[in-house]
């Protein structure tokens, strides 16, 4: 389930983002604590023997730590990160912007396909749920949430989604490959069967139901995506420079007992842990956003959202507009209403002005 924070940061103030670091769930401190805790162990394990056991070595011990934290910096850990988070960024926002709303859908039908008649409202109801169905389909094979929901065809028909002797005809067609597309194919027959029968007035309007090629468009474009990610060697790559970084860090960032100053515990190799593991773990919970982290997307909300669509804007909001009558501003000049403290707010600001309008 999806991290909700917006209320908390609606309005600005010095404190306004500080509130967020004590959440735990979804947070920096929960993706980081297991290796914090592994590194500080090895750290605090590593200093136990320099100062126990290896006191005839310590010499040899101190030059190779001065070593190790010279040449940390041939790691280019802030570049390879950077350019790493803004790459799967990316990819995360494409991922939500192809998610699949079945909204323009239901409203291109309920607005075109027209007729009260029981066959005209399971033209109407079949069409949302073939598009929901495919939508279904696709989840399944890349979403685990939703595999746990429908770990069969079979399951998809117990939730109503899809008919036993729909799944008879779909199972009829013996194909290789994936069969997304045969809902699709369904909701675009019933289309035209509605067009045939006059309940679609003109081909114009028909295309406009066309919005069903990109709602399937939409899911080829997270199917390619979760065909083809990232070339592994790119995690690999990065995962390896964070992890090798800071297993040098345990060595180079001892304190050695011959300087001035005696520290035991390394508080900014800490934060810098946290700041650079955290970057890491970013990254990790948005390459692949239809996995089962705190962060996830939704899809099961979604699922039974675009089909409860069907319900209220195709039965229930069909053909149902209020009567038409003169507003309240029929003839006369607007004036907008506002609360007292809303209405404080607005006069402190001209709306849209130019910056130099006022200038005498």
């Amino acid at each position: 389930m999806t991290v909700k924070y917006n209320l908390d940061v609606s309005t600005s103030r010095p404190w306004t983002l500080f509130k967020l670091l004590f959440r735990w769930r979804g947070s920096i401190w929960k993706s980081v604590i297991l290796e914090l805790f592994v590194w500080l162990v090895l750290y605090i394990v590593l200093t136990l023997l320099y100062r126990k056991a290896l006191k005839g070595f310590s010499s040899i011990y101190e030059q190779f730590v001065r070593y190790c934290d010279e040449k940390l910096g041939y790691i280019p850990l802030n570049f390879m990160l950077g350019f790493f988070v803004t790459s799967v960024l990316s990819r995360w926002i494409n991922f939500f912007n192809n998610i699949g709303y079945i909204d323009n859908i239901a409203l291109m039908v309920a607005a075109y396909i027209h007729g009260s008649d029981e066959k005209t409202r399971m033209m109407r109801r079949n069409i949302i749920r073939y598009c929901v169905l495919s939508q279904a389909l696709v989840f399944r094979d890349i979403s685990m949430r939703v595999r746990k929901r429908f770990p069969t065809i079979e399951a998809i028909v117990a939730s109503g989604i899809m008919m036993e002797h729909e799944k008879e005809r779909f199972d009829e067609i013996q194909y290789r490959y994936a069969k997304y597309w045969i809902p699709f194919q369904w909701a675009l027959a019933l289309c035209n069967e509605a067009r045939n029968q006059q309940k679609i007035s003109s081909d114009v309007l028909l295309g406009k139901i066309g919005e069903i090629k990109f709602f399937r468009r939409n899911l080829a474009v997270l199917c390619n995506y979760d065909w083809v990610p990232l070339p592994i060697m790119y995690p690999q790559l990065i995962v390896l420079a964070v992890h090798t970084y800071f297993l040098i860090c345990v060595m180079s960032r001892q304190f050695v007992i011959t300087e001035g100053m005696d520290i035991f515990i390394p508080v900014m190799t800490i934060l810098q842990f946290i700041f650079y593991m955290g970057w890491l773990k970013v990254a990790e919970a948005m390459l692949n956003p239809f996995g089962e982290d705190d962060d996830d997307f939704e899809c099961n909300f979604l699922l039974d959202k675009n089909l409860t669509v069907r319900i209220l804007r195709i039965d229930e909001g069909y053909d149902r507009t209020p009567i038409i009558e003169k507003d309240i501003f029929f003839d006369k000049a607007v004036e907008p209403l506002y609360s007292a403290e809303s209405a404080r707010e607005e006069h402190r600001t001209c709306g849209v002005t130019g910056s130099t309008a006022n200038i005498k």
